[in-house]
């Protein structure tokens, strides 16, 4: 060490001036640093979830939805509207936004007089004039499942514009810049005298927004929080050593290894995040502690009037390997957190542990060139000295209450274990936003009146065409529905039901692939298209969301919808249950009766119900085993009646005519038969005279679709009445329960059936091929839930795998340094009962386990280890002055502790800081790190000597023998009360 020192004092100058230049070049860089706010980069890239999530951005547009909110007291007003209209149009117009949907430019389906029209909400995106046009809009907009919940609140008094914003490489810095261009865009349409005027008020929220926000809280804490650690530092260390050296040179060792930390940051391409952007602050308060015990040092030997060259020299070989081992733990402490697999995490232990290093570096150079010039000491008592007798009756109640200590100690232990079960891992990620922002109401209002902000997602890989793949989505729908604080489940298969709700009246899948291709065909060229389906219509996105961000929510939701798609069919299987062997028909009845009996269960809860599954088997039995009484045969003779008269039938019949081949079809009604597309055309060629083949066949497949739609619609009608008394306390719309109901139950009236294709194999096992066709799909879960599920499923392993290495990293190193694997061991008890008590206060406060408090445990290890490794260092080589156990705990105290004291206040203090950021992570994070710091310098103080003066490892009994077989003589200087002044 002496060499080291020798050449840094000898080349003083040039140490200096090389670090200030390599400063100045690295401060260069820094300037290069950006932020990164974007929850879904914490993860590793090559996560399948992460890379799934990532993809499904660039295959469908973009993954991230932000959302402009509008609220006023009635939103179906025309300042309301020209002020959606303007924004939209607006947006729509932006570089880095792919899609623009709101109220005004939103895709309707509407049956007219001259058929199935796909247009505008507005025709022709014109504003409503009047009152009562606002009125009618709204009691259809507000009729509507798709756009309430979606576009407009149940309440009317809240609007939103959906924002999908495009995906690009540095998705994080794109959506910071368009959001800020989204805000900009709105201030210079609209002027804040027009918003008061009409009660109006504008937020945004969605994921690129909160990106935005967190960005800029990034920015915030550290404009707010280096000013202000720097000023308390400067106060510690004033108090602490009443000395402008004392002051200015632990903070330039601190500012210069920031500014390198930050420029090689900046150099490999590195962004702030939400964790490190907290690191500069950190490094403050952790880089100051090799200084001051440096300075400390020094400051003792100077008062016993040595030479400032020599003074600095002598304390790099007493203070240098103490100090080397301090950082080495630290480092450990925040290295081990490169074991996570957060990236948020590991970038932040690594770039903290590199910032130690270089502050040590720098310290253990700059420090001592600087101090061999000589510094004006004044000999003045200071605040330190002054407090050496409260020290010495410190170490006599030690050296007296050993015991009692212990047992003080235990039973901290006993209450902190009885806490830790209480910890919860439920965070609210939205507690990041400070409470009253618009941010912030931006989040409520979406969690409360649109189903949230958190997405949920789910790939489906398949013939998007095929009936039997739509239906089975809509199966996936129903049971989102279902899942709690799941919201608002849509997809292409939602679109199809619902277009043919509009033309048929029934919300569901058309059976044919040739319904669903009509339909179909009228949407292809829309926009909505491009977020819903992809790759030749052989992909498609199911897209929900979440009304929360708490992670157990997330947790629990995520899992669920897991689970349930793990269930599903690997490959499908369609029937026609018209060519089924009648042997097979009761099995396959009573497979249909199941998935009804399921749907409607569903469809059921989806509205607040909770009905037994007898009462559900009743109501789905009760369709099925219909017959065509009286009631449902004069329905159909109306419907054939009302079909053989429009301007639609393929023939036109006079009365005569049409009243025969009514008369026919009703005849076989009577037998209990449906009459199908051959025997219709049998009855019309027979009671048509002249009637053309191709014309029959035609009227024939058109009456045969008549028949058995008003046969289906009389066979649920008994059961809807039956639902509508049974069930008449239902929660939501009564439209969209009838809605749903009627489409669970419809599937009874369909020629074909969809079950599991293994099933399908068992039934149709020794039957003639051809009898059901099989159909592959694909479905997996994504989005930026699963995303956040699987960091909370990372958490607490590698919170443990951290902790574990930690200690037992530090518990090696320490074994090493004192030679006794026992004293090693002795070493951590404090900190580890302190990693205890930080726990306790979790689990008694209900601070939940996030990313943030995951990781005080490690830090703490490695920050408090340092006072044990001072303390003990000191400790032994007072024990080697005269063996005297009390007389060496009382030096100890009186220069070590007090060191650890001052310390401790710039730790703990630093951290504290972090109470005054933005965002209740963070402020939860220094708080709890300040609180196991000061904890861990006490139990350093008081338990540790306690121990080590009853189990005496074999380190301190040489000390003590050492003592013995030196001569008795003038106490080493190095021994001596100091004056830190």
């Amino acid at each position: 060490m002496l060499k080291i020192a020798d050449f840094v004092i000898r080349h003083r100058i040039a140490v200096i001036f090389s670090i200030l230049a390599i400063t100045g070049l690295l401060g260069w860089q820094a300037l290069r640093v950006g932020l990164n706010a974007d929850f879904s980069t914490y993860l590793r890239e090559d996560d399948p979830l992460v890379r799934q999530y990532n993809q499904i951005g660039t295959i469908f547009g973009g993954n991230s939805i932000g959302i402009a909110l509008i609220t006023a007291d009635n939103v179906f007003s025309k300042p309301s509207f020209e002020l959606i209209k303007k924004l939209t149009e607006a947006y729509s117009n932006m570089d880095g936004i792919s899609y623009v949907t709101s109220l005004t430019n939103v895709v309707d389906f509407r049956k007219t007089n001259w058929g199935f029209q796909v247009g505008n909400l507005l025709d022709k995106n014109k504003i409503p004039q009047t009152p009562e046009e606002f009125s009618s809009l709204k009691s259809y907009v507000m009729s509507k499942d798709r756009y309430v919940g979606n576009l407009v609140s149940r309440d009317a008094k809240a609007t939103a514009i959906v924002l999908r914003f495009a995906n690009m490489d540095n998705k994080a810095v794109t959506h910071f810049t368009t959001s800020l261009k989204v805000k900009q865009v709105t201030d210079s349409i609209i002027r804040p005298e027009e918003l008061s005027r009409n009660n109006t008020k504008i937020y945004f929220g969605g994921m690129p927004f909160l990106i935005y926000n967190m960005t800029t809280l990034i920015t915030h804490n550290m404009e707010l929080l280096l000013p202000l650690m720097i000023l308390i530092l400067m106060l510690i260390l004033y108090l602490g050593f009443r000395s402008w050296a004392g002051v200015v040179f632990p903070l330039l060792v601190v500012s210069i290894s920031v500014t390198w930390v930050v420029g090689l940051m900046g150099i490999f391409n590195l962004q702030f995040d939400l964790l490190t952007g907290i690191m500069p602050v950190v490094l403050l308060a952790l880089g100051s502690a090799d200084g001051i015990h440096l300075l400390k040092r020094y400051f003792e030997r100077r008062r016993q009037n040595e030479s400032p060259r020599n003074a600095a020299r002598l304390i790099y070989k007493e203070m240098g390997t103490p100090i080397i081992l301090t950082t080495v733990t630290t480092m450990v402490g925040f290295s081990s957190l490169a074991i996570s697999d957060f990236t948020v995490i590991r970038q932040f232990g690594l770039l903290t542990a590199l910032g130690v290093l270089l502050a040590l570096v720098i310290t253990m150079t700059l420090l001592p060139a600087l101090l061999s010039f000589g510094i004006h000491y004044r000999h003045g008592k200071s605040v330190v000295s002054s407090h050496l007798r409260v020290m010495d009756s410190l170490a006599v109640f030690i050296y007296r209450d050993k015991i009692g200590i212990l047992v003080a100690s235990l039973a901290v232990i006993i209450v902190s274990l009885i806490a830790i079960p209480r910890i919860v891992k439920d965070v609210d990620w939205s507690l990041c936003l400070a409470k009253g922002s618009s941010a912030y109401h931006a989040e409520m209002i979406l969690r409360n009146k649109f189903g949230g902000s958190l997405p949920v997602q789910i790939l489906v890989d398949g013939d998007l065409k095929d009936p039997a793949v739509l239906k089975t989505m809509r199966v996936i729908e129903r049971k989102l529905e279902t899942i709690p604080m799941v919201n608002k489940p849509s997809s292409i298969a939602s679109v199809i039901a619902e277009m043919n709700l509009v033309m048929n009246d029934r919300y569901v899948i058309p059976e044919s692939r040739q319904g669903v291709a009509n339909l179909w065909f009228l949407i292809e060229s829309k926009d909505m298209m491009k977020q819903m389906v992809a790759k030749g219509d052989k992909e498609a996105l199911l897209q929900a969301k979440l009304d929360t961000w708490r992670t157990a929510a997330q947790v629990t939701a995520v899992d669920s919808i897991n689970a349930f798609l793990a269930t599903l069919p690997a490959k499908l299987a369609v029937v026609d249950l018209s060519s089924a062997p009648p042997s097979l028909r009761p099995a396959l009845l009573q497979i249909r009766k199941q998935i009804m009996v399921k749907n409607l269960s569903r469809d059921l809860q989806k509205y607040g119900l909770d009905p037994s599954v007898g009462e559900v088997q009743q109501i789905v039995g009760s369709v099925l085993d219909a017959g065509l009484d009286e009631s449902a045969q004069q329905n159909i003779r109306r419907s054939v009646k009302s079909y053989l008269q429009s301007p639609e039938a393929e023939i036109a019949l006079s009365g005569y005519s049409a009243r025969r081949v009514n008369d026919a079809i009703a005849g076989s009604l009577q037998k209990g038969q449906i009459p199908q597309k051959d025997a219709l055309k049998r009855i019309i060629t027979r009671q048509v005279s002249g009637a053309d083949a191709a014309d029959a066949g035609l009227l024939a497949e058109s009456l045969a679709q008549v028949v058995r739609v008003a046969a289906g619609e009389s066979r649920l009608a008994p059961a809807l009445e039956s639902v509508k008394k049974r069930f008449g306390g239902f929660r939501g719309s009564r439209e969209g329960f009838l809605r749903d109901v009627k489409g669970s139950l419809w599937e009874a009236n369909e020629n074909y059936l969809v079950l599991d294709a293994r099933q399908a194999k068992r039934l149709f096992a020794g039957e003639k091929p051809g009898l059901y066709r099989e159909i592959s799909w694909r479905s997996s879960q994504t989005g930026l839930a699963s995303v956040l599920n699987r960091m909370e499923e990372e958490l607490t392993p590698t919170q443990t795998e951290s902790l574990l290495a930690t200690l037992i990293i530090v518990i090696l190193l320490l074994s090493l340094i004192f030679r006794s694997p026992l004293g090693g061991v002795l070493a951590v008890v404090p900190i580890t009962i302190t990693i205890l008590v930080n726990f306790a206060v979790m689990g008694y406060s209900g601070i939940g386990l996030d990313s943030f408090t995951a990781m005080i445990a490690s830090i703490a290890i490695g920050l408090g280890i340092d006072y044990a490794i001072h303390f003990l260092t000191r400790f032994r080589d007072e024990l080697k002055v005269d063996g005297d156990e009390l007389a060496a705990l009382q030096r100890t105290l009186g220069t070590t502790g007090i060191s650890i004291l001052i310390n401790t206040l710039s730790v703990g203090l630093g951290f504290s800081v972090l109470l005054a950021a933005g965002g209740q992570h963070i402020r939860r994070f220094g708080g709890l790190t300040a609180m196991t710091m000061i904890v861990s310098a006490i139990f350093t103080l008081l338990l540790l000597p306690s121990l080590f003066l009853l189990i005496k490892p074999k380190f301190l009994k040489q000390a003590i023998q050492h003592s013995k077989l030196t001569e008795t003589g003038e106490r080493p200087e190095t021994t001596l009360h100091p004056d830190a002044g």
